[in-house]
């Protein structure tokens, strides 16, 4: 993973780079999540393409499990896997049932673990070798634990949340030292860099 070739046309600025060799790196020394920490506009989503690309080439991942908090970003997340990585056969699962990509809303996952009281859990614990966790902050691990307890796979957490502010939980949940993210890219670099333009304040009687 160190040495693989990333797919610039997917992602190919230096940070997004930077943070799947971080990745990589983690993985290779038997570490199994990873927390990125990017600002919002920077590419988030594509840097996680990438990496997937990267993981399936490398015979390291089958099948990506990609969860939102809300159906839009499912959408969203679903349209850039088809744009950028088509061979990864993405299906939104609020929709579709077949894929290598599978994105899909926290609720909806934990309807499909619980069986929605059937009891038919349409994915066994080993279904997923790798999760990608979107917005990646306490509330979704207090309210969808259970879907990371229940698989056993490799963990990506994304956030837009300056590294300063992310509690203690999620670092936990990514078995990292609090404040010491796998890789971050600050919304400053951002700007410094060129690539974001720096946020106007309005103010609203």
């Amino acid at each position: 993973l160190i040495t693989a070739e990333i797919n610039d046309k997917i992602a190919g600025r230096y940070y997004q780079n930077r943070a799947i060799r971080r990745i990589g790196d983690a993985f290779e020394h038997n570490e199994r999540r990873a927390l990125v920490v990017m600002a919002t506009g920077a590419g988030k989503t594509r840097t996680v393409i990438a990496l997937c690309d990267v993981l399936m080439r490398c015979n390291w991942v089958k099948r990506v499990l990609f969860l939102a908090d809300r159906v839009a970003l499912v959408k969203q997340a679903t349209n850039a896997f088809k744009q950028h990585l088509p061979s990864s056969n993405p299906v939104n699962l609020v929709t579709e049932k077949d894929g290598r990509v599978f994105v899909c809303t926290y609720p909806t996952m934990m309807g499909l673990i619980n069986g929605d009281g059937d009891g038919d859990r349409p994915f066994g614990v080993g279904h997923f070798d790798l999760i990608v966790i979107d917005e990646a902050h306490r509330s979704v691990y207090q309210k969808y634990r259970a879907i990371f307890d229940y698989f056993d796979a490799m963990l990506v957490g994304l956030t837009a949340t300056p590294t300063e502010e992310i509690d203690r939980n999620t670092y936990s949940l990514f078995n990292l030292e609090t404040g010491v993210p796998t890789d971050a890219y600050t919304l400053e670099e951002a700007v410094t860099d060129g690539f974001l333009v720096p946020p106007e304040a309005v103010s609203v009687p």
